[in-house]
């Protein structure tokens, strides 16, 4: 009782919160992005502490925002995206009555595909250009998490037992109860605060250096947290965000080109590096698991390869087509841990088309509005000032980490997923009304 007594209280403060300023309110959303862990029964209705605060939102916005009719706009002028959206959302809408749970999979749909789009519109209608706002909200988000999560290496303080003194793995979970959830949630932020970083040294007579030693502490902690969950997507997306930055900036490029070769070489060549070579190439006991259920999704899809497994379904149906992992018998999970796979599954053939077509043009809009500035070093800085050098960059950590895992089939991921796309159409709408 005591709880939703709480609840009510904190949900009224929020929609005058909002109301009043709504800016405001998209950053404490933002920032409380963990909250979808807090769950609750309104009647019969599933629901979080974040689902609630975005329908106060979406309500507010719909009152109140007097642009939302612009997104017809934003539609004629990208009509790849849109096109993509509309199909992502037909193919989700579709795969609730392909699951073999339709009361789970209505609770995925609305909450990894309908309201992370709504967010997107949200975003797109309400401001005009990046609002540095809300990337604040998620680096400090992240930040907290990052700090619970250096905390938990430390003391082991509330570690599942799987996942610390089983088999002394001591992998942080943060408030997430499995190890992978931090690094895919801190990764994609990384690149925000390098972002910042160079915004605040650029500024040749008025550098806040509390603020920048600000930022590299936090870089330093989540940098921190992702190795103490010892997750290999996270660690291999961020040094390919991080080497994509480096390769654009021309002082750095040629620098970490020659990293790069020697660090190949390095691995392919130094006995001593076996161990991180294995777990690259698949050759760890993780690896072979993945591996193994890939080859189980693909026979899978072989036989169900236009409608998939639909949403929540994954772990029923792939029961007849389960391995073995070297004579093992292995846990089946909720998706095949590849984002692309998982896309097929969930959603389709269509789904997967469709999930393309939005990287497509995410990819395009970016190439179209970055100038690439090989000469002149100041146009160079100019460039590594462009935000949208960052969002590749964070794009890029996703795609990587779902190589090997799905950084979208979480409430916050998907969020954060559509986050960048938003975030790149605002910045190629101001760049168009300057």
């Amino acid at each position: 009782m005591l709880f939703y007594s709480v609840l009510i209280v904190y949900s009224i403060l929020f929609t005058f919160l909002t109301w009043k300023n709504f800016t405001n309110g998209l950053f404490l959303f933002f920032l409380l992005l963990p909250t979808y862990l807090i769950r609750l029964n309104l009647g019969s209705l599933p629901t979080t502490l974040l689902e609630i605060m975005f329908w106060i939102i979406l309500i507010v916005w719909l009152i109140k925002s007097k642009s939302k009719y612009q997104i017809a706009d934003n539609i004629n002028q990208n009509k790849i995206l849109f096109a993509g959206i509309t199909l992502f959302l037909i193919s989700a809408t579709i795969s609730i009555f392909t699951s073999s749970n339709l009361r789970a999979a209505l609770g995925e749909w609305k909450a990894f595909y309908v309201e992370p789009i709504l967010i997107f519109i949200i975003l797109i209608t309400t401001f005009k250009k990046i609002p540095h706002k809300i990337i604040y909200a998620l680096i400090v988000s992240g930040l907290v998490t990052a700090l619970l999560s250096i905390y938990q290496h430390f003391t082991g303080w509330q570690v599942p037992y799987a996942f610390w003194q089983n088999h002394n793995t001591f992998r942080v979970t943060a408030w997430y109860g499995f190890p992978n959830g931090v690094g895919l949630f801190l990764a994609p932020i990384v690149p925000f605060i390098i972002y910042f970083i160079i915004q605040e040294w650029q500024k040749l007579k008025q550098k806040n250096w509390l603020l920048i030693t600000s930022y590299l502490l936090s870089a330093i902690c989540y940098l921190s947290a992702i190795i103490f969950s010892k997750g290999t997507g996270p660690l291999l997306g961020v040094l390919a965000g991080s080497g994509f930055l480096l390769l654009v900036y021309k002082k750095t490029r040629w620098p970490i080109i020659i990293i790069g070769i020697v660090g190949i070489v390095s691995l392919v060549s130094l006995a001593s590096l076996s161990k991180i070579k294995q777990e690259i190439f698949f050759g760890d006991r993780s690896g072979q698991i993945r591996l193994v259920m890939w080859q189980d999704t693909l026979n899978f899809l072989k036989d169900h390869p236009l409608a998939g497994a639909g949403l929540t379904s994954y772990s029923q149906k792939i029961v007849p087509y389960h391995s073995q992992v070297n004579g093992e018998n292995i846990e089946i999970f909720h998706h095949p841990h590849n984002i692309f796979l998982t896309m097929y599954v969930n959603l389709g053939l269509l789904g997967l088309v469709s999930f393309l077509l939005i990287i497509f043009w995410f990819f395009k809009t970016v190439m179209s509005n970055i100038k690439y500035q090989i000469t002149d070093n100041s146009e160079t800085v100019q460039q590594c000032n462009n935000v949208t050098i960052y969002l590749i960059s964070s794009m890029i950590i996703i795609l990587v980490m779902g190589l090997v895992d799905s950084p979208y089939i979480k409430n916050d991921l998907a969020i954060l997923f559509w986050l960048l796309p938003a975030l790149l159409l605002i910045t190629k709408n101001y760049e168009l009304e300057k």
